[in-house]
């Protein structure tokens, strides 16, 4: 072969193999392989999003109510309790402000003297009494029978001393017990025009000024009718001292009005004049 003959069969050569290079790629893409290949994903498609699982909240758990505890309820304190009867536990105001008298070698009271205001039950609180003994060692029909100026015996050893100084202070005065006979007014009911009739039992009389009841009288054909109050007086003492029911005085001069506390100058009609009144209020 001459030269121009190899020259154009390296031509030839160079070319089929510049051929093969070109169709390598494609034909290893055809050769089967167990490799596999992960498709990148499409620009276009975004991955799904999954949302993370919502938490369960806890329960707070709700406090238990207490088990009900059952209780005797404690009795009522009592300050006297424990207290000797006569011991002084000190000025109650008001109701029982006064002074005792007397003392026992004990150091408990014997003696009272009641100032104005004082009350029964005061003074039974302050010296931690039993109202029956109270009442045994005074000779009380009831509550009611204080007056300013007794003396009265808180314990039962009192009571000779108490009635001794009473009797001693009272001067002339003067109790139911020493009139003859009691004198009382009777009142009824109003009627619907507004009147109330009234009448009188037994006979007043005059014993005298007393502690209680030491104002004038004025007399009326002769017979004690009407007094003027003084400071200090009380429908009791009134009642003592003209011999008539001190409750149906009061009852009468109040008839049909509301209750009055006597004051100094207050005139108090001490018998029914006429068969009559009108009523007050």
């Amino acid at each position: 072969m001459d030269r121009r003959g190899k020259i154009m069969l390296g031509i030839a050569v160079g070319a089929v193999v510049g051929l093969l290079a070109l169709a390598a790629p494609a034909v290893i893409g055809m050769i089967p392989t167990d490799e596999v290949v992960a498709e990148a994903p499409s620009p276009s498609t975004s991955p799904a999003r999954i949302a993370p699982p919502t938490p369960t909240p806890t329960p707070t758990p709700e406090p238990a109510e207490p088990a009900p505890v059952e209780t005797t309820p404690a009795p009522p304190e009592s300050k006297c309790l424990g207290v000797a009867p006569g011991k002084d536990r000190g000025s109650i105001s008001p109701g029982a402000t006064g002074v005792v008298e007397r003392s026992n070698g004990k150091g408990l009271a014997t003696v009272y003297r009641v100032v104005s205001n004082d009350s029964y039950w005061a003074i039974v609180e302050r010296f931690c009494l039993d109202s029956g003994d109270f009442d045994a060692a005074n000779a009380f029909d009831g509550a009611g029978d204080i007056y300013e100026g007794d003396y009265l015996a808180i314990l039962p050893e009192g009571t000779v001393t108490a009635a001794a100084l009473n009797e001693a202070k009272k001067g002339g005065y003067r109790t139911h017990q020493d009139c003859d006979g009691i004198a009382r007014i009777e009142v009824s009911e109003p009627t619907s025009s507004g009147r109330i009739s009234v009448s009188m039992s037994g006979a007043l009389t005059d014993t005298g000024t007393g502690e209680y009841a030491e104002g004038p009288v004025e007399k009326v054909d002769g017979k004690p009718t009407f007094y003027t109050v003084q400071p200090g007086d009380t429908y009791r003492g009134i009642g003592d001292r003209f011999c008539v029911d001190a409750i149906t005085v009061q009852r009468f001069n109040e008839a049909g009005g509301p209750e009055h506390i006597l004051q100094p100058g207050d005139r108090v009609q001490l018998r029914p004049t006429s068969r009559s009144i009108e009523a007050k209020g």
